[in-house]
């Protein structure tokens, strides 16, 4: 009989060829998983970048209308924007949150807001008017304060807290 000591070369490609196969799927697994994970994490920055750029700001002054025999505050005027890197906001699906000093609020019905439709694109400015004896909500008197939160409906809030100076009568909130 006769002893065989080493692989043939048959053997030997065989084998070769076995590894070759499992390090070819291997490395397919690795790059389908890599893309994936890129595809993530484009659409995780894309949403970000959207969220960021879809905020409003406040340009300008805030003015009230005042009534001492009404029950404060009647109203309030503010001058929005989108920057202009941003993306155009849908007036309809603004929030609107009122709080007065520190205790009771709520939202504030877009009825009691002008204007409540329409679209706000980058660049552009709009002086909104909250009305809040329509809304049937109390204002704060002089001396109070008041916080609005204005929440557009994709991106960052923005809050606006003012006090009510002791000699005011209406007119410019600073």
């Amino acid at each position: 009989m006769r002893k065989e000591l080493g692989f043939s070369g048959l053997e030997a490609a065989v084998i070769l060829i076995a590894f070759v196969v499992v390090a070819a799927i291997f490395g397919y697994t690795m790059l389908s998983t890599g893309f994936f994970a890129t595809q993530r994490f484009q659409e995780v920055t894309y949403a970000g970048v959207k969220q960021s750029t879809s905020t409003v700001i406040t340009d300008g002054f805030i003015r009230g209308t005042y009534s001492e025999s009404n029950g404060g505050l009647q109203s309030l005027s503010i001058s929005i924007s989108v920057p202009e890197t941003g993306e155009a906001i849908d007036l309809s699906e603004m929030v609107y949150y009122y709080v007065r000093d520190s205790g009771s609020g709520g939202e504030i019905p877009l009825s009691a807001v002008t204007p409540h439709t329409g679209l706000l694109s980058p660049g552009a400015s709009t002086r909104i008017r909250l009305d809040l004896d329509a809304a049937n909500m109390e204002g704060p008197m002089v001396g109070g304060s008041f916080s609005l939160e204005i929440k557009p409906p994709l991106g960052a809030s923005t809050l606006i807290q003012r006090t009510l100076p002791t000699a005011f009568a209406g007119g410019y909130i600073s």
